[in-house]
């Protein structure tokens, strides 16, 4: 018998085993189909991800009635729901994580036979999984050959070091053929953070942050996809950059 995660938690610390764990293909799926008269078929755009339900059948293990209710009350708590959204891991991929959150269970205790059996239904508003410990890629040549870990295209967190006095000069970070561009001044200390997934831009220097949106050619934010990508960086009227960090948030469908 297996064992899983939850809030940092191992489950074997509660005296719990994963008798059947999730095999989630894929979540669910919101479709969009529009259909109109007169016209015959449907069009049928690209759908968009649901959540996604993990169905989890545990064993916990007691020797008296006493025992278990206590180990119970421990239970609750540790997977109370109003805890919000936390890290669920599992031993056969200890690598990737998701955000879930406990939304019903149920308890049948065998107490003479020293254990319970129960359900645990997890649902997870992001449906994606994401990896324990990301890649960083640090970049000082361009192009960039890269390789992105997972199966489901990621937003990147973008922090490029450079020169620029803007108006007529500019820093690019193009990924594949999504290109984000910069006009703003950028001096020599500062960060320029571009974070894919918030859709921000900001200058960093020291503790001090500024935001830097409105500065950006438009708000288009690149992706890594699963498998090859190639990253630019691309420095216009006598802008000069030294080292770009991406932070690749590998997450898998």
């Amino acid at each position: 018998m297996g064992g899983f995660s939850f809030a940092g938690e191992h489950s074997s610390t509660y005296s719990i085993s994963l008798l059947r764990s999730p095999l989630s293909i894929f979540p669910g799926v919101r479709e969009k189909v529009i259909v109109m008269t007169g016209r015959h078929g449907a069009l049928r755009m690209i759908p968009d991800l649901g959540e996604r339900t993990l169905q989890m059948e545990c064993w916990l293990q007691a020797a008296s009635r006493a025992e278990m209710y206590e180990r119970l009350d421990r239970v609750r708590s540790w997977l109370n729901p109003m805890r919000g959204s936390q890290q669920l891991l599992f031993e056969e991929t200890p690598d990737r994580y998701y955000l879930a959150t406990c939304v019903a269970g149920g308890l049948n205790a065998e107490v003479t036979a020293g254990q319970g059996f129960f359900s645990l239904q997890m649902i997870c508003s992001d449906p994606f999984s994401y990896a324990v410990v990301p890649d960083i890629v640090t970049v000082t040549t361009s192009p960039h050959q890269h390789i992105q870990r997972g199966t489901a295209p990621a937003d990147p967190l973008l922090m490029l070091r450079g020169v620029s006095a803007g108006g007529n000069q500019s820093l690019a970070v193009k990924i594949n053929e999504v290109q984000v561009t910069y006009w703003g001044p950028l001096t020599q200390g500062e960060q320029l953070e571009i974070d894919c997934r918030q859709k921000t831009a900001v200058i960093v220097k020291g503790e001090h942050r500024e935001r830097v949106l409105p500065l950006l050619e438009r708000p288009v934010f690149p992706q890594l996809v699963p498998g090859l990508n190639t990253v630019r960086i691309l420095a216009q009227g006598g802008a000069t950059w030294s080292r770009l960090e991406v932070h690749c948030r590998n997450r898998w469908l």
